[in-house]
């Protein structure tokens, strides 16, 4: 019974796609997207607990001798991030019912998204190596029909494009690992993660490079982030599907391979760098932006980033958390995005904070940051974390020192002050307990962080970066007013699409305007 709800799940949205695509059908296609949609996250719902309950769910072609061709398989990982790709897809899917009503695009819409959800599910599934690498392949070519849904559309055209060269980058990159991977050890069947601990050496250490470099391009990481800002081409319900769902796609790949990955340490250092560039470049380009969505991209970027990080952390469970997190926040603010614009344009949003004295602002700061650190080792005192754990408290002193910074800029006051030392160590303490159930819930499918952990160097550079960004941020206080400026305008330059949409390798020619002939005057016009 369990089997049939795994293949269910696979199976609805794909039937739904196809029905949709018939011509007779195809004015219901929303509306069938939607069932299906709906009918497989219930059953996500009875999977998970399922898995909670009695272990990993499977349904697996395999050989005579036991070594299996193809199939799902459901295990603690499978579970969590089933169940957040269908229930991302039903709402999506239902919210378009109402936000595309009326355009043509809505039934190609409905349809890719169908598509989408079924070819995700199977690669969140795959119990096989190949099988993962088809299903990725599948969700880039779709990638790319839902980008450029408003084709003719220069914009659309334009995304396209570009989202076509990252996934051909990417994909290409995936299965240079997968053939070197089958060709030296065979189809790798990721049921069993422990009976792969041979996978090693040179060639494990190509093969893991190659699925650090696809899994970038699929979180659009830099320098291959440009197809993300580009998609904004498409409607609302698709960046919320994007975002939501395909980018994470790179997370799933990297914590699935974790024992190829993890066993190679030019692999994990590679996507912490990776990430760590990302985090920075793309936090900046998010700060400058005048615009709600292009404010979101660029914030998807950076999460993605920090999920990297993770990964060459070896803290899958973080990874796993924070992809959760990101797909359902990041959706959240997509769908409502149109309404955060209404409330700008009816003035009914907040006011701006304060402007503070340069010493007063100093003074602010130096609180922040004292009030975060003290709350993120009250946090890894009452709840130590987990092994590989303590780099990521760095990530999470920033954080909270932040979020202490805007709260008491804008009420610099005693109390103010009070609430952020109350609260702080409760979201601490808050944060690493759900880290640490995570960790626990998905033991059984996930490896420990091994001995490719990011040298400390690697860390202390990140660290210099964000004191030198934390510098930047109180410029009026330090006299690096002028640097702050100049970094405002490169990151402004950095974030604008320069779309090129009538040719694939150059601008378009404009053609030379005429000159405008005389106009002859008749011979009575003169008097």
């Amino acid at each position: 019974m369990s089997g049939l709800m795994l293949a269910a799940v696979a199976a609805l949205p794909a039937g739904a796609a196809v029905a949709g695509s018939v011509r007779r059908l195809r004015g219901m296609a929303p509306v069938l997207s939607v069932g299906a949609a709906v009918l497989a996250a219930t059953l996500a719902v009875a999977l998970a607990v399922t898995v909670a309950v009695g272990g990993p769910v499977e349904v697996v072609m395999a050989a005579p001798d036991g070594r299996v061709w193809t199939g799902l398989v459901v295990d603690h990982v499978g579970a969590i991030v089933l169940l957040l790709v269908c229930a991302v897809s039903a709402v999506v899917q239902a919210f378009a019912l109402r936000y595309l009503r009326g355009d043509p695009a809505a039934a190609r819409f409905a349809i890719a998204a169908g598509a989408l959800t079924a070819a995700t599910t199977a690669m969140v599934t795959a119990a096989t190596l190949v099988t993962l690498a088809v299903a990725w392949s599948l969700t880039g070519v779709i990638l790319c029909r839902l980008v450029g849904i408003y084709r003719p559309a220069p914009s659309a055209v334009d995304a396209t494009r570009r989202t076509a060269r990252a996934v051909v980058i990417g994909d290409a990159a995936l299965w240079v690992g997968v053939v070197l991977a089958v060709a030296a050890w065979g189809d790798l069947d990721l049921r069993h993660q422990s009976s792969n601990a041979a996978v090693g050496g040179p060639l494990g250490t190509v093969v893991a490079c190659s699925l650090v470099v696809a899994a970038a391009t699929r979180c659009a990481q830099l320098p291959w982030h440009r197809w993300l800002p580009a998609s904004l081409a498409a409607p609302t319900p698709v960046s919320a599907l994007l975002h939501a769902g395909v980018v994470n796609a790179g997370g799933v790949l990297l914590v699935k391979l974790a024992p190829i990955v993890g066993a190679a340490p030019l692999a994990t250092h590679l996507a912490f760098a990776i990430g760590a560039v990302s985090v920075v470049a793309a936090t900046t380009i998010m700060l400058a932006r005048p615009d709600v969505k292009g404010t979101l991209v660029h914030s998807t970027i950076g999460q993605m980033g920090f999920m990297l990080m993770t990964c060459g952390l070896g803290l899958y469970a973080a990874t796993v958390v924070h992809l959760v997190a990101h797909g359902l926040f990041k959706a959240t603010l997509f769908l409502g995005s149109g309404s955060a614009v209404q409330r700008y344009a009816r003035h009914t949003v907040a006011p701006p904070a304060p402007r503070l004295a340069p010493a007063r602002a100093a003074q602010v700061a130096v609180f922040a940051g004292v009030v975060a650190v003290a709350a993120v080792a009250v946090a890894a005192w009452w709840l130590p974390p987990h092994a590989g754990g303590a780099a990521l408290l760095v990530f999470a002193a920033a954080t909270a020192a932040r979020l202490a910074w805007g709260w008491l800029r804008r009420y610099p006051t005693a109390g103010a002050l009070v609430t952020v030392v109350i609260v702080l160590p409760g979201a601490a303490i808050g944060y690493l307990a759900v880290v640490g159930a995570v960790a626990e819930f998905l033991a059984p499918s996930l490896p420990a962080a091994g001995s490719a952990a990011v040298s400390a160097w690697l860390l202390a550079t990140v660290v210099v970066v964000l004191a030198a960004g934390a510098l930047l941020h109180l410029a009026p206080a330090n006299g690096l007013a002028r640097w702050r400026d100049r970094l405002y305008v490169l990151a402004l330059s950095a974030g604008q699409q320069r779309t090129h949409a009538a040719t694939w390798g150059h601008p378009p020619r404009l053609a030379p305007t005429p000159r405008p002939r005389p106009v002859p005057q008749l011979e009575g016009a003169r008097a």
